[in-house]
Order: C-alpha cells, then structure tokens, then sequence
C-alpha cells in the first residue's frame, strides 16, 4: 500500500463515528449534506479558463443548410468574459423541398426537465438527428487567451433559404433556436439556470438536425500536499458524526 492511500485508510478509520456498532456501517446521507459535499473538488482559485461553445446546424432535402454557434470565454484575470455569435450557412443543390406535412405533439414536460433533457422527436422519413454534450477537464498553470473570435453581445438572427437561426445569452445563459423553413420542423439548444437542454421535432423528410456543446475548464495544478488536505476533508465529511 503506498503512503498516500495509506493516509486516505487512516483518514476514513478516524472519521468513523465511535459509538457506530459496526466499523464500516453504511449511513444515508440527507439531500442538504450531498448539498454541502457538491463541488468541494474544484475550488475557486484553481479555475484557469471556462469557456462553453454551442453549434447547431439543420440541413434539408435539397442540402441547405442555417445554423450558428455561439460560445463565451474566461480566463484568469478577465474582468469580463468573450461572447460571440456566428452564423452558419451553406447553399444547397438547387432542388425543391417538399413541404413537411408531419406534425410531432405532445413533449411538453421536457421544458420542465431540471438539469441534462436532450430529445428528437421525429414525423417525417429518412431524417437524422443528433445531440451531444462533452465535457473536457485539462490542467495548466498559465491562463489561456480568450478564442480568436468575434466580440459581441451573444446575440444575433439569421436567415436565409433554409430557414432562421436565433442566438442569445439572456437569463445568464446561451441559447440558439432553429425555426427549420417550408415547415420542416424546429430544433432549440440552450445552457444556463442550472440545466442544459438539446431537443428537436422534425416534421418533413431527409433532413439532418445536429446540437451540439462543448463545455472546457482548464484547472491549475496543486502541490501533492493540498490534494491530500483536501480528500481528507471530503472522507470527513462522507462520514458525519449522528
């Protein structure tokens, strides 16, 4: 057994409640103590760069395409952070779109979802549909520049044949929605108020609706000795005295 996982036994062995019956007896921890133990990991200073980077894209019959990302940056030492929107768009081969003539109902409890909903809901044939979210964790102890993009208020509405794309970063968070035209359907991805959705109703045929989000946090590396100090704490409190 090597010395740092011989601390983290000792740790657990001390934080044992002495008048439990039993060494190990598991405890049932209240919503207010899982509460207080979220988050304990990752403490304020040790935030190089956050930034979130969110894309959507729908793509018809006839292979146009109306989208737009939007992301925002912050880096150590920022007073504020970078907000961009940029529109995405690509002409097609020319060929008529059929009006969608399907119709997707119900889903309303998905706007009531707290923390990840992500959704296709699909009336039409031969459609395709994706939703994605990652998370990367890197370590660096120097502050990244802010991404080469744009700055702005976050905010923008574009339109073209394929349809219109809206960005926003109201209510402290980023949205995009895509009004899909010649009614094939409608697609929204937003992040913020403590939840992250990506859903999608296609109501037409051959079209590709894709959601994206990328959220990167760059933390600064600790010395050995403040990892241990701080799993010793967090053994502690998995282990409350009743």
């Amino acid at each position: 057994m090597n010395t740092q996982l011989s601390w983290l036994v000792l740790a657990l062995l001390v934080s044992v409640p002495l008048h439990a019956s039993e060494a190990f007896k598991a405890l049932e921890l209240s919503d207010h103590e899982l509460a207080q133990l979220r988050g304990r990991y990752v403490l304020p200073d040790r935030i190089v760069s956050f930034g979130i980077v969110m894309t959507s894209t729908w793509e018809n019959a006839s292979g146009q395409v109306i989208g737009g990302e939007i992301g925002m940056h912050l880096s150590s030492g920022q007073a504020q952070p970078v907000l961009y929107a940029t529109p995405i768009e690509k002409s097609g081969n020319g060929t008529a779109v059929n009006p969608g003539r399907g119709q997707v109902l119900g889903g309303a409890g998905l706007d009531s979802v707290h923390g990840i909903a992500q959704s296709v809901r699909v009336a039409g044939d031969a459609n395709q549909g994706e939703n994605h979210l990652e998370v990367r964790l890197d370590h660096n102890n120097n502050a990244q520049a802010p991404l080469p993009k744009p700055n702005g208020n976050g905010a923008q509405v574009y339109s073209n044949s394929a349809g219109t794309v809206r960005m926003s970063n109201q209510a402290g968070g980023l949205a995009i929605a895509i009004q899909a035209g010649n009614g094939q359907g409608n697609s929204t991805q937003q992040i913020g108020a403590g939840g992250m959705s990506q859903h999608s109703a296609v109501g037409g045929d051959l079209n590709n609706v894709r959601n994206q989000t990328s959220l990167a946090i760059t933390l600064r590396e600790l010395p050995s000795t403040l990892d241990m100090r701080s799993s010793l704490e967090q053994l502690r409190l998995l282990c409350p005295i009743r």
